[in-house]
């Protein structure tokens, strides 16, 4: 299944088969940037999202480098948990309407404009309807989603490389850009530095994913 959504996502415009899960995982991404900033001490103005999956958080201070840096790792950590929890229905249950409800408030505080707003609490109702249908639709859809999301930068990988990024706010510094001027270092290496964390995140949620509880032995 990671081997199929990766070669659709790796085909040019093929990914946008999966545009809902774009979306998510961009929701996600910036959701994760205002998080970091009002962690670090920042604050947050608005999140913008353009329908061609161009986005931006304003904020104002907090750890430039780790406000970077959460964006595109978000996705590829909230996929691999929710792989994770695939097999579990408790945890996954948990999982999901934990996920709905931090989508929900994100959303409502910090999500401008129609698309947007529709967006994230599109992404937060799917989240929660998910943790309420049976087991025969939750568990493969769940893995489906989780795997998505969680490889979604494939589907925009040649921004990991690029200097700039449109936005609905014009062309802003990437991430990759922003966190190079942060932390030091070439931008080349933070992208492959991106990359391999984020394999390894997903890779990480098909191990724990595969592991299924074994069941209580009787009394």
């Amino acid at each position: 299944m990671a081997a199929a959504i990766a070669a659709i996502y790796a085909v040019p415009y093929a990914g946008y088969a999966l545009y809902p899960l774009l979306l998510t995982a961009t929701v996600l991404h910036e959701l994760a940037h205002a998080l970091a900033a009002l962690v670090t001490g920042g604050e947050v103005g608005a999140i913008a999202l353009a329908p061609d999956g161009g986005a931006a958080t304003v904020h104002d201070g907090g750890a430039i480098a780790v406000i970077a840096a959460a964006g595109p790792l978000a996705p590829a950590l909230i996929g691999a948990a929710l792989v994770a929890v695939a097999d579990r229905p408790r945890a996954r249950r948990g999982v999901l309407l934990g996920l709905a409800a931090a989508i929900a408030v994100g959303a409502a505080l910090w999500l401008r404009g129609g698309f947007a707003l529709a967006c994230g609490l599109g992404s937060a109702g799917g989240f929660a309807a998910l943790a309420v249908v049976g087991e025969r639709v939750a568990r493969p859809a769940i893995i489906v989603i989780g795997l998505g999301v969680g490889l979604a930068w494939l589907a925009r990988r040649e921004e990991l490389f690029a200097l700039t990024a449109a936005t609905p706010h014009g062309r802003v510094p990437t991430d990759v850009q922003t966190l190079a001027a942060a932390a030091g270092g070439p931008p080349a290496t933070w992208a492959w530095a991106l990359i391999a964390a984020s394999l390894a995140l997903v890779a990480g949620g098909l191990v724990l994913g595969a592991a299924r509880p074994r069941p209580r032995a009787g009394a």
